[in-house]
């Protein structure tokens, strides 16, 4: 997912630690209104919902959406603010503290699910869109729930695929890996493939999108069987020195210790380099798909890699809607909710003009109709990514304490990635995730 992956600075993880802080501070969740009963109404209301999102409205298409919701509903006005990603945590602790219903809805980065329902931020939303349950692929809805209860509403969902240069493959001799998820090739076979490219005269064996985050590498140690990196009550004992962990990251590292992967590249360098002809292979994502259908190189594209003997699993998580505890415009704001993720399929990602892949089979269906997958290789990703994201996709870690989690363990994966032995790293990571979650009293 293209949003919440952006590496924090230290400013910005601050500002975030309020957000996923102990329950009991300033603005917590016994702050928060108590839960009325109320329900999604047949027929709508009129009213102003005020909505907060990372989407700009017109570099990304939210006027679009936007317009297409009011002409649907008309007597529900949409006052939407554009907030960068960066800025989103400050200005919703800041804003949830003068409990005055603004926002009525807002963007909610999956992995935030259990901090902001911690918080009193989010309200609990089961009774309303709990029966919408079977709408939504179960992995986006698994990432917008806590402890049983759902909590946002899901509005779009993310998958991984292999892409590949066939003329770098061709000069070496090497096979084409799969595209048939059932016979995805392994880590193993792919690093030996990924050395002969080289060796042939490649610049780069293989690329990952994104290069020492915890949402595209999580997948390597579950894939031997770990766990998501953690344990326990509320998931706050780490869990990232198992055997599992260990083997996956020493295999991560000796990609770039064997020259297979570049050190020194960074995830917003990645796709340049593939589309320039300069990688063998890259892992990442469908939102590569257009820039491929523009670029010269001849392409393939085939399943996520796996290790030998473990098990198929990919990453999966983008954004959902929450409602605000403190709305008083909760029926309208619903509506819309309810809309913009599941009418229709989902009124999001319809009527975006940059296609991102829905989080319900039904609005997949018009996904994959998108031009984008009209050629030879634009079918095999249309396969790949609907397996994908009904089948192997796992959310990321579900804890109150993620935004130190993930910040933690990018500098483990940039640790490693540069030299550092995997156990070294991870025992490094167990340490200093102990004494930044001593915060939630575990």
């Amino acid at each position: 997912m293209r949003h919440f992956t952006i590496s924090l600075g230290a400013a910005s993880v601050a500002l975030l630690l309020a957000l996923t802080g102990c329950a009991g501070a300033t603005g917590g969740s016994e702050a928060a209104p108590s839960a009325a009963a109320w329900t999604i109404p047949d027929s709508d209301p009129t009213a102003t919902i005020q909505v907060i999102g990372i989407l700009d409205p017109v570099k990304e298409g939210m006027n679009a959406v936007l317009a297409a919701f009011e002409k649907d509903h008309p007597t529900i006005k949409v006052e939407y603010e554009y907030v960068a990603f960066n800025d989103l945590n400050s200005v919703l602790d800041s804003r949830m503290a003068n409990k005055d219903g603004n926002p009525d809805v807002f963007w909610a980065d999956q992995p935030r699910t259990a901090a902001l329902a911690t918080r009193g931020f989010a309200a609990d939303i089961t009774s309303q869109f709990g029966p919408f349950k079977d709408k939504w692929d179960p992995a986006p809805y698994a990432s917008s729930s806590y402890q049983g209860k759902l909590y946002g509403v899901p509005i779009a969902n993310s998958t991984q695929l292999l892409f590949y240069n066939k003329d770098l493959l061709d000069k070496a001799g090497v096979a084409y890996p799969s595209a048939d998820p059932a016979s995805r090739t392994t880590w193993e076979q792919l690093t030996t493939d990924a050395k002969s490219v080289v060796a042939k005269g490649a610049a780069n064996g293989l690329l990952f999108g994104q290069f020492d985050r915890y949402y595209q590498l999580e997948p390597l140690s579950g894939s031997l069987g770990g766990s998501a990196g953690a344990t326990g009550d509320d998931n706050l004992t780490p869990d990232i020195t198992s055997d599992a962990w260990v083997k996956a990251m020493t295999w991560y590292g000796s990609i770039f210790a064997d020259g297979v992967s570049p050190r020194g590249v960074t995830a917003e360098q990645t796709d340049s380099l593939f589309l320039a002809g300069k990688a063998a292979y890259e892992v990442q994502g469908p939102w590569l798909l257009p820039n491929l259908a523009k670029s010269d190189i001849k392409w393939g594209v085939a399943a996520q890699p796996m290790f030998a003997g473990g098990k198929a699993e990919t990453p999966t998580g983008s954004w959902s809607l929450a409602l605000s505890p403190y709305s008083d415009a909760k029926e309208a704001a619903a509506i819309f909710m309810r809309w913009m993720s599941i009418d229709g399929g989902g009124g999001y990602t319809l009527n975006r003009p940059d296609p991102e892949l829905p989080a319900t089979p039904e609005a997949k269906k018009v996904y994959f109709a998108r031009d984008l997958f009209a050629s030879e290789e634009g079918k095999k990703a249309a396969s790949i990514i609907d397996f994908e994201s009904s089948n192997t996709a796992v959310p990321r870690l579900s804890t109150v304490g993620y935004v130190e989690f993930e910040d933690v363990l990018g500098r483990a994966y940039s640790d490693i990635r540069n030299g550092t032995e995997a156990k070294t790293a991870l025992e490094t990571a167990t340490t200093e995730l102990k004494t930044a979650w001593a915060q939630y009293g575990k």
